[in-house]
């Protein structure tokens, strides 16, 4: 049986030496630490007391020819044990780790000889005099023992052969052992994600986008550690624009880049209702460069794969970073971004929470196809916005980006730059998808929900703001008013109503028992049936029949009590799936 992995046993020392001249790509010392001080402590106290601290696991991928001896192009990634690497590297050899806010903090781990004990410094350690501060003191190149013990022993409360011994079992901490899983450099991105995944015992999943971020910082030949960080950065000034300030600071060089300038906008971007994560970035170059879907792709084209000749090589690397380079380009372009975010918002999007689309399938597609058509067609923006629009409907209703959506991603991409006219394509899915069996069958039997994160309710909100529909009962109050400010979803059929007439929880909370009404209104109706609080005139002045339709409310309502709560769920999901198509053909 052929083995896909070898073990080395190697020391500490060893493995920071490998950092330190490159052999080993460690990003995360450049790239926020996750593990809180105690972590790091605990870390060196196991160490210090001759207990294992598990393994990493490294890979190269592949075996490229390289030219120049630039190794470093190709240098291992350490798939397991980033965080454990990065702690002993800022304990041991006083390096400073990032924080999530991208501000430069050293981790000092304070050691007393005269008991064995780790902590992390703090100002009443800093006072005791039995106490080393910093550790990574005694790690130095130049540190002498001999010396140190003489002016320090009575100091720290020590004999000075006892004190001699103890540093050296503290030195003795980089001699110690840890395990380097190597896996083979010809096994394949999915093999290897299937690897850590198996044995990786914290329940950490690697993915595909892990692996890519890790190949790219890797690579400074070819600007693959500068398309990481404009990947990195723009994502986190996407969620956190006060960033801002700290990433020119912490990383200065990179400020200065035209990279930099690419993304830098994003900082104001008010409301942005698409929030692409790492992956999704990643997905948006890989489709716009090379039409691909599938992210395990994208680490093997920045290794240098060109697909038609079956092979690796440096030539295929620098073509392959070319097109990803043009491929970001494009994604940060501000312009671009921004022009879709319009569009978003032009259908009836208005956050990326409650009043937004759930899953990012969707969105990433939607964003893939307004650069393609952007850049083949001829088509003018409004009838770009026009296909946009359908097809993000038709794809959040179907589902046709969940579940395997990298499959069904690639799939699309290449029917749709196959034909000549890619608008032909568009036009025969979206005909073939939302026909009058979608809208009259498949859509009412869909609203046969209860989760307000279903696409169909969001659709449907959608549908009301972008119709400029008035709140149900409500007089001039828009339901996007009551939606953004202080309105209630409210069961039309009252909770308390049903469930005094036996009905379970599950009938109580479908979404077609659910509508805006302003908080005012919400709380006149209580808990009475439809037929008795529709009779009262304070609660229905100005009820109408437009206002009815705008809420796909039946007229039949005025009559109903729980004796008629099936057969107003089942009016109520038609015509929900009457107004949507509405919706739908009106983009």
């Amino acid at each position: 049986m052929v083995k896909n992995y070898h073990v080395d046993n190697v020391t500490i020392e060893e493995i920071l030496g490998w950092i330190k001249q490159g052999k080993i790509g460690l990003p995360e010392m450049q790239r926020p630490f996750v593990w809180s001080t105690a972590k790091v402590r605990d870390l060196i106290d196991s160490l210090y007391n001759g207990y294992p601290i598990g393994y990493i696991v490294t890979w190269q991928n592949p075996a490229v020819g390289l030219k120049n001896d630039s190794s470093s192009n190709n240098k291992e990634i350490i798939i397991d044990g980033q965080q454990r690497l990065t702690a002993l590297k800022a304990a041991l050899s006083g390096e400073k780790v990032v924080s999530q806010q991208y501000i430069t903090k050293r981790i000092k781990i304070s050691f007393k000889p005269s008991t064995g004990e780790f902590n992390t410094l703090n100002s009443a350690i800093e006072k005791d005099p039995l106490w080393i501060n910093d550790i990574s003191d005694i790690f130095k190149s130049d540190f002498n023992s001999y010396s140190y013990v003489t002016d320090n022993a009575k100091k720290l409360g020590m004999a000075p052969e006892d004190l001699g011994a103890t540093l050296q079992k503290l030195l003795a901490i980089r001699q110690s052992e840890i395990g380097d899983i190597k896996l083979g450099y010809n096994l394949s991105i999915g093999a290897v994600t299937d690897i850590f995944n198996r044995i990786n015992s914290k329940g950490v999943s690697l993915s595909s986008a892990d692996l890519a971020m890790s190949r790219l910082s890797a690579d400074t030949v070819h600007g693959g550690n500068n398309l990481r960080k404009q990947i990195e950065y723009f994502v986190q000034l996407l969620n956190d624009p006060n960033l801002l300030e700290n990433i020119v600071k912490f990383d200065s060089d990179f400020a200065n880049t035209k990279e930099f300038d690419q993304i830098k906008w994003i900082a104001s971007e008010v409301n942005p209702i698409y929030k692409p994560r790492y992956a999704d970035i990643l997905h948006l170059i890989l489709a716009t460069s090379f039409k691909r879907g599938k992210l395990s792709d994208m680490v093997s084209l920045i290794s240098g794969r060109d697909f038609e000749a079956r092979n690796y090589s440096e030539e295929g690397m620098k073509a392959n970073y070319e097109k990803m380079q043009a491929g970001a380009t494009l994604v940060f372009n501000k312009s671009n971004f921004q022009r879709y975010l319009m569009i978003l918002r032009d259908m009836g999007m208005r956050n990326s929470g409650k009043l937004g689309l759930v899953g990012h399938g969707v969105f990433n597609f939607g964003y893939i196809l307004f650069l393609y058509l952007h850049r083949i067609t001829n088509l003018s923006q409004e009838k770009i916005a026009s296909y946009l629009k359908r097809w993000i409907i038709m794809s959040a209703l179907t589902g046709r980006y969940s579940g395997s959506s990298e499959t069904i991603t690639e799939s699309d991409l290449k029917m749709i730059s196959r034909d000549a006219n890619p608008i032909n394509v568009l036009d025969d899915i979206l005909d073939r998808e939302m026909n009058d069996s979608f809208w009259n069958g498949t859509l009412p039997n869909m609203l046969r929900v209860q989760s307000t994160q279903a696409s169909s309710w969001r659709i449907f909100q959608m549908s009301q703001i972008y119709g400029k529909d008035t709140a149900w009962l409500a007089k001039d109050t828009s339901t996007e008013t009551v939606m953004l400010e202080e309105g209630n979803i409210h069961h039309i059929f009252p909770q308390a109503y049903l469930r005094k007439n036996g009905f379970s929880k599950g009938d109580i909370n479908q979404i077609a028992n659910y509508v805006w009404v302003t908080q005012p209104k919400n709380l006149e109706i209580s808990d009475k049936a439809p037929k008795d609080y529709l009779s009262d005139e304070n609660i229905i002045e100005f009820m109408s029949e437009t206002n009815n339709r705008e809420n796909a409310i039946p007229e039949e309502i005025v009559e109903y009590d729980f004796h008629n709560y099936s057969d107003f769920l089942n009016q109520r999901r038609h015509l929900m799936a009457k107004k949507m198509r509405e919706f739908y053909e009106n983009m």
